[in-house]
């Protein structure tokens, strides 16, 4: 049975504090791929590896993976610090007047 490719925003990977559109801003300012949104969403909401293989269907070993190298890319050196700069990055999109040098772009 063929997988069917699902959009980066997995309704149970979706954190209950952002909006849709506020996950999808997020994500794209981390750079992350589909699979990395929906493993990291799941870890900001407190799930184990193996939960996050079981809703995602996927296994233990990819689950790790996944969030190795999403810690490495962000420069976290643990979960809770992959959870910081998810919400770090939600605070500087919905202020942007206290950090204006991250802003120049937009």
């Amino acid at each position: 049975m063929a997988r069917r490719k699902t959009a980066f925003h997995h309704d149970p990977s979706l954190p209950p504090l952002f909006s849709r559109e506020e996950w999808y801003e997020i994500v794209q300012r981390l750079s992350l791929s589909p699979r990395q949104a929906e493993v990291v969403g799941l870890v900001i909401q407190s799930h184990k590896d193996k939960e996050i293989a079981s809703v995602l269907d996927i296994s233990h070993a990819t689950v790790r993976s996944h969030i190795c190298e999403t810690k490495s890319r962000l420069v976290a050196e643990d979960r809770v610090g992959l959870a910081y700069r998810v919400f770090w990055t939600f605070r500087h999109l919905i202020e942007p007047h206290r950090y204006p040098w991250i802003h120049r772009d937009s």
